[in-house]
């Protein structure tokens, strides 16, 4: 009996520290908070790049810059609104895994979500737009291959992730400085946004 109740606390303890706020020991950010900037940062950077690409699909309405801006807009939401849920079920999935197999849990939730959210909201939003100004929407071939790409994004955001964010969460100055960054671009893209829709 005295054997069961030890157990059960010991399960419960490996509960409460597996549900705690992970931070780092000398600087104090939370893990977590690092992994969801790295998520910001790259997811960014990957859209920025991808611009071109995505810009120029059939309808072609938008121009490569504010494209790119509200790309990034999209990316930054993910990562701060549902990037934390995501995070938190990764680790939830990998912490009991072999240490080998924890990024390829990370990498297959941020392909699965980040594809799913390019195709709802990103996507979405774009054929709104294109819809409202009577060009039509993406045809099936243009939305595969932005779901394709979706998906590839998610997956190195995520693996990125978890492979750089307890290094950054180390240097707090740099943290910050790299938050700031994408969410300026993010205030770009969600004022090109605001335009976009206030013109139709």
């Amino acid at each position: 009996m005295s054997e069961s109740i030890s157990s059960a606390s010991r399960g419960a303890a490996a509960a409460r520290a597996h549900t705690s706020v992970v931070k780092d020991q000398t600087t104090g950010v939370p893990i977590m908070l690092a992994q969801a900037v790295i998520l910001a940062a790259t997811l960014t950077f990957c859209e920025i790049f991808c611009s071109p690409l995505t810009a120029t699909f059939r309808p072609a309405v938008f121009a490569l810059v504010p494209w790119a801006g509200v790309a990034s807009l999209f990316a930054v939401m993910f990562s701060f609104v549902v990037g934390f849920a995501l995070l938190w079920c990764a680790e939830s999935f990998a912490y009991r895994m072999r240490r080998r197999l924890q990024p390829l849990v990370y990498a297959t939730i941020g392909a699965i979500s980040f594809g799913v959210w390019t195709v709802w909201v990103i996507l979405g939003v774009r054929n709104m737009i294109t819809g409202r100004l009577g060009a039509g929407v993406l045809s099936s071939h243009d939305t595969t291959i932005a779901v394709v790409s979706g998906a590839l994004l998610g997956m190195a955001a995520f693996f990125a992730a978890y492979t750089l964010g307890e290094r950054l969460a180390r240097h707090r100055k740099a943290l910050i400085a790299i938050a700031l960054a994408v969410l300026l671009i993010a205030c770009y893209g969600g004022y090109v946004l605001f335009i976009m829709l206030h013109a139709l």
